[in-house]
């Protein structure tokens, strides 16, 4: 006991070693009586000018006997007076697993090839006290502590889990077109085409109930009358109406059909001339008579088309598909980085259930 106090003692009244130089060294415990078992900071302090190199000595596993030292070690720099001296600290933290009363003698740290040395410094470790008749008797483990699931912890295997699942198909899905090379099958719809006679009777009408006829401007009215009649020429009789004139195009109609029942045909043609190059004016009932002529023309000429034709068809259609290299190699490695990122995600899934259950 006597030992004990003085230790102590001792180390509660360090003595610090100062040179011309300003050297000081100082040793320092942040506790200097603890169980065993237990851990303490041990620091050692030099202060000295700026620019002073420093060495510390060497500890392996202890400071002295029974003083283990557990990792890491750290140290830390300050800088004092304006940046002109400085405070290096190294910092141990030890622990001893018996019970002892452990003496630290100065420690020598060398400055600029001088030595100096720490005050002692004493600490000491105390063992718990063991009822009598109790020192062998072994106890059973006991069981985990089961505590319910948080949902945080829920919601990481789920995250998990949707990531390894995404990774896993997408990766599989790149891998499978990485090696499919075979003609992808397309059903297209086809919508039927619109009869010739049906869109120039559907644009007749649609100028009979807008009142184009009563329209003053008579150059715009046939011009419009007499396309939708050509057109219809041009799909039904085979030659390019479009493109030819009036008398052109009675004299290859009239190949097919007599001259009289293209008469009235004559009239709606020439009335159209004369009012899109000589600015004549017809009168209304001139307007809708024309209108008229050239819808009964083209009910007719017309030719009646089944009604199956009209019906809107789906076909299959083969689409070959060829990537570049530069693509194959894209989708390889996608797939590739895609399948190993989601089975590191499963795996990692496993392990958080294991350690939740």
């Amino acid at each position: 006991m006597r030992r004990l106090i003085l230790y102590l003692v001792m180390g509660l009244f360090p003595v610090v070693f100062t040179s011309a130089q300003n050297v000081v060294v100082e040793a320092e415990l942040d506790s200097m009586m603890m169980w065993v078992g237990q851990q303490t900071g041990l620091h050692i302090e030099v202060t000295c000018d700026k620019g002073q190199k420093i060495e510390f000595p060497v500890f392996r596993d202890t400071i002295v006997r029974n003083l283990e030292i557990i990792p890491p070690v750290s140290i830390d720099t300050q800088y004092v007076n304006n940046g002109q001296r400085m405070t290096v600290t190294r910092s141990y933290t030890v622990t001893c697993f018996d019970s002892a009363l452990i003496y630290i003698p100065p420690i020598a740290v060398t400055v600029d090839g001088n030595v100096y040395e720490s005050n002692r410094l004493a600490l000491a470790f105390m063992s718990y006290d063991i009822p009598e008749g109790a020192e062998n008797q072994i106890f059973p483990p006991k069981e985990n502590l089961k505590t319910p699931l948080k949902l945080y912890e829920v919601k990481i295997v789920v995250l998990f889990w949707l990531l390894a699942a995404l990774g896993l198909t997408v990766g599989i899905i790149l891998l499978l077109a990485f090696h499919n090379d075979r003609p992808i099958i397309k059903r297209i719809k086809i919508e039927p085409k619109i009869p010739a006679h049906v869109r120039a009777m559907d644009g007749i009408e649609e100028m009979r109930r807008s009142g184009e006829a009563r329209s003053e401007d008579a150059k715009e009215y046939y011009t419009r009358l007499t396309d939708l009649v050509r057109e219809y020429i041009n799909e039904r009789f085979g030659f390019n109406a479009t493109e030819m004139t009036s008398d052109e195009i009675l004299e290859h109609l009239e190949e097919n059909r007599s001259k009289d029942s293209l008469r009235e045909l004559a009239d709606l043609f020439t009335t159209s001339d004369m009012a899109k190059f000589a600015k004549y004016k017809p009168l209304l009932a001139e307007n809708d008579r024309n209108l008229m002529t050239a819808l009964e023309f083209i009910k007719d000429t017309m030719v009646e088309v089944p009604a199956e034709e009209l019906q809107p068809k789906e076909i299959e259609t083969v689409v070959e598909v060829k990537r570049s290299k530069g693509a194959r190699i894209a989708i390889l490695a996608t797939g590739i980085a895609l399948t190993l990122a989601g089975s590191v995600f499963l795996v990692l899934t496993f392990i958080r259930l294991y350690y939740l259950f």
